[in-house]
């Protein structure tokens, strides 16, 4: 059962406080639960070699986690550029259709309806299932009024018109193919096995109060890691990964703008 949509869905306190309490939980159970089995010799040498093995998985892990972090961002940004291409995109169709003059202005509150759809109804679950319903038929809606005001308008208008409304629809596309970046599994894979060796670290020590509680805390340690590559791993979905405001903002810049061009509504579409 794959949990990543659900706890994507968590606020990130909870997502941190969820990774935590089951790193911790991890390593204080395997260490009271494996240590009486493996009844390792509590002396010097024997605490010095679990606490040199301890160090090393947890440099590898950490290694492993920086990079993933580096990775992330990298991903965030690229996410973040596709959004932004699309904003510019749309917001450009909009000034095609100003000098369509007025009957371009019913185009550009469907082009606020469509940016409007894209932040209310598409963004939020294109992760999951792609295209959205609702806003392909906006865009449909909108390529008819296009082709249509092309088919009367001046030559080079009408070409600058269907170029730029191409470029919108393959900017949307471009961003519900982004929208599953992600790490590769095999980093996650990596990063669960590590820590699964760094649990088993556990049962190297004795099983007291004192260093259950500590193996405890450096875990909750790593977990709090692990949740912010997490929080990172995909952008479109993660909380603090990129949000659909650009697209809110354009829709009403554009809806004011249609409201302030006088005749505009009459000729607004339903």
């Amino acid at each position: 059962m794959d949990l990543s949509p659900l706890l994507h869905g968590l606020p990130s306190p909870a997502i941190y406080a969820s990774f935590m309490a089951a790193a911790a939980l991890a390593a204080a159970l395997a260490c009271a639960a494996l240590a009486p089995l493996a009844r390792i010799p509590q002396t010097k040498e024997h605490i010095d070699i679990a606490m040199r093995t301890t160090g090393a998985v947890m440099a590898a892990l950490t290694l492993i986690l920086a990079f993933c972090a580096v990775q992330a961002r990298s991903q965030a940004g690229d996410a973040q550029r596709l959004v932004t291409t699309e904003v510019a995109a749309i917001a450009t169709m909009a000034r095609i259709a100003d000098r369509a003059g007025v009957a371009g202005h019913a185009l550009r509150q469907d082009l606020a309806a469509y940016a409007r759809s894209i932040a209310d109804d598409e963004f939020p679950v294109m992760a999951l299932q792609g295209r959205h319903p609702a806003t392909q038929a906006v865009l449909e809606r909108l390529e008819a009024g296009f082709y249509q005001l092309a088919a009367t308008a001046p030559e080079v208008l009408a070409t600058d018109m269907l170029q730029e409304f191409d470029d919108m629809d393959g900017a949307r596309d471009k961003r519900l193919d982004g929208a599953r970046i992600g790490l590769p599994q095999e980093f996650w894979m990596l990063i669960l096995v590590l820590f699964g060796l760094l649990a088993l670290t556990g049962a190297l020590y004795p099983p007291r109060l004192h260093t259950v509680a500590m193996l405890a805390v450096q875990a909750a340690g790593v977990g709090a890691l692990i949740a912010f590559v997490f929080l990172m791993d995909q952008p479109f979905r993660s909380s603090i990964g990129v949000s659909a405001s650009p697209y809110q903002a354009l829709s009403q810049s554009l809806a004011h703008r249609a409201a302030a061009i006088p005749g505009s509504t009459r000729h607004a579409r339903p």
